[in-house]
């Protein structure tokens, strides 16, 4: 870059506080989003299962027992997720019920807690893009091309689950990774991460494997200089991965010998690593050719995945191979954040446009970015650019990648957009100033997505043609909340709503290990009356809960035209279900039956 360029890139560094400004006005702009809280509109299913996670630990549940005693499926309400998510919302809980009530309470804490990881996403994207030489005015676009992206959407009020911390502490280990001080400090901090987003959801499994093969590839590259940072983080590894294994649910027992959490073959590997890297980073000074350093950290990488194999071989098959059939195809093809590219692109194309047109401009940034680079930012550039194509190849195998993708993806198309933004301040005129914005439009994801939703208006349009929203709207749930606590039978998407708004019992989750449960809901929906009558008697349930037109059952009703659901959709009641709420209106409404039998 021109000398010119770096005294505009001198002159703009001077404006953090106009960085501090964008920043608020992005936080200030999600805040208004807390009133759909008070009104009992949370943004998804998980974020009501979090709320009652919290619940029952407040309630006296034990801290390594995350199972929910509620969910009457075969295998008991099983649960894999972490505690560490519930700690700010139960401390915030606790503390402010006594002032506010516990209503009240729960809300303040589901909001603030999004908020508070928002704020960090926004200073550690402002970090990370400092690392890789953007100035002020690339830090800015940044965090403008995350507000517009599909990264954002984990950090609105209400969404409570587990993917804003994972983000966080991905992003963290990102800023760790490329610190510019080789300290031991930055190697813990590194460790931390890394172990706690592990730990947290496996989600986050990919980039902490990813942050730390960088790691060795920044050793390779500069060799006994990273002495110090690799000892420290591989102590780091070992003591924050046992910490974690052992305080954090389910704690060290044989509930550990799992692979869809963080259970005994990743802490066996982390150990493992952690051992290689302290061992690197003292003895690494012998490998004196970055050949030797290569071959030597390559050999332990393998080492350290043949212990994960060895620890639980199970881990390295098919995650869904024991899913049966029917549930697969009923349920599983249609979880959102599991699809794969080619279910993507058979059910919603326009995303595709959304997701994949914005990675791709993302991918010519990084790779114009890294050929513009200076000596002293190739490396940290080549680290970043690693971790993009890696959150990149998780998107295609599930798109719930999006969320890291669009996220490295907004720093990557930051440092294009500064570069014509700069050319046009120094060189002026209008051209130039046409230029930029132009870039700045094919820069945001929001465009791609504006761009999809027009090329595919049928599909958009067909998404939105069922009652979901209805029916899972609180005030429709108020007819359930009186009376004594029953058994309630109903589709999966409104069991949790069912579980959280109301003291009652239900047969399914829309969770992978409650497979029997899912299996025999879809089983009692989809087939016929007669065999969803004797199927219910045998679940001993007592009533039965529907709304008509739930998008859920209109899918079942698709498929079996002549099932429970299809007769229900169409308003069609068996003689063996006796309404029992006292309302008329059925379309986009929940309705109690008590079943007869």
């Amino acid at each position: 870059m021109s000398t010119s360029h770096n005294r505009q890139r001198g002159a703009l560094s001077e404006g953090r506080w106009i960085l501090w400004a964008i920043g608020m006005l992005f936080f200030l702009s999600l805040t208004p989003r807390i009133a759909d809280l008070f009104d009992g509109t949370f943004p998804g299913l998980d974020d009501m299962m979090r709320l009652q996670q919290v619940r029952d630990l407040l309630a006296g549940q034990a801290w390594f027992d995350v199972n929910q005693s509620r969910m009457l499926t075969p295998e008991g309400g099983a649960m894999h997720w972490s505690r560490l998510p519930d700690v700010f919302l139960a401390a915030t809980i606790a503390a402010l019920s006594p002032i506010l009530g516990p209503e009240n309470a729960e809300i303040i804490a589901m909001g603030v807690w999004p908020l508070i990881l928002f704020a960090a996403v926004l200073g550690l994207i402002c970090r990370v893009s400092q690392q890789l030489g953007l100035g002020r005015a690339g830090q800015a676009f940044a965090m403008l091309f995350f507000t517009t992206s599909a990264a954002v959407y984990s950090f609105w009020p209400g969404r409570i689950d587990h993917h804003g911390l994972v983000v966080v502490l991905s992003l963290g280990s990102l800023t760790a990774l490329l610190s510019t001080q080789l300290t031991a400090r930055s190697g813990l901090l590194l460790a931390f991460c890394v172990t706690a987003a592990v730990s947290v959801a496996l989600e986050g499994l990919p980039y902490a494997l990813g942050s730390l093969a960088i790691m060795g590839v920044f050793w390779i590259v500069r060799g006994h200089q990273e002495g110090v940072r690799l000892a420290a983080l591989g102590a780091g590894l070992m003591v924050f991965s046992s910490l974690f294994f052992v305080f954090d649910a389910p704690g060290f027992s044989a509930d550990r010998l799992v692979c869809d959490a963080y259970g005994a073959s990743h802490w066996a590997a982390i150990l493992f690593g952690g051992v290689c890297f302290v061992a690197l980073g003292i003895f690494g000074g012998l490998l004196d050719t970055w050949r030797k350093r290569l071959w030597v950290g390559s050999l332990l990488g393998a080492g350290t995945l043949a212990v994960f194999i060895l620890v639980n071989p199970a881990c390295f098959a098919d995650p869904y191979a024991d899913v049966p059939e029917p549930v697969r195809v009923a349920w599983l093809s249609a979880v959102d954040e599991a699809k794969t590219l080619t279910r993507v692109w058979a059910d919603e194309p326009w995303r595709i446009i959304w997701v994949f047109g914005f990675l791709t401009v993302a991918t010519g940034s990084a790779m114009a970015m890294l050929a513009g680079a200076e000596p002293h930012q190739r490396v940290a550039r080549i680290g970043f650019a690693l971790l993009l194509g890696l959150s990149i190849v998780a998107t295609v195998w599930q798109v719930r990648g999006q969320l890291f993708s669009h996220l490295f993806g907004a720093i990557a198309t930051a440092w294009l957009a500064e570069r014509f933004f700069l050319r046009w301040r120094i060189e002026g005129g209008a051209p130039k100033l046409l230029v930029f914005a132009s870039i700045a439009v094919f820069c945001s994801a929001s465009t791609w997505r504006a761009l999809g939703e027009r090329l595919y208006p049928s599909v958009v349009a067909a998404k939105d043609l069922s009652f979901s929203s209805e029916c899972v709207a609180p005030e429709n749930f108020q007819t359930l909340v009186t009376g004594e606590q029953r058994r309630l039978f109903s589709p999966i998407d409104l069991s949790i709503p069912i579980m959280v708004r109301t003291k009652h019992s239900v047969y399914a989750g829309p969770y992978h290990r409650n497979i029997e449960g899912l299996e025999q809901s879809i089983l009692i929906l989809m087939g016929d009356q007669a065999l969803a009558h004797q199927r219910l008697l045998d679940l001993r349930a007592t009533h039965l809960v529907f709304c008509q037109g739930l998008g859920e059952t209109n899918l079942y009703a698709k498929a079996s035209p002549e099932s429970l659901s299809a007769q229900l959709n169409a308003g069609q009641i068996p003689a063996w279900l006796t309404p029992v709420d006292g309302l008329e209106a059925t379309q986009g409404v929940v309705r109690l039956y008590r079943i007869e039998p």
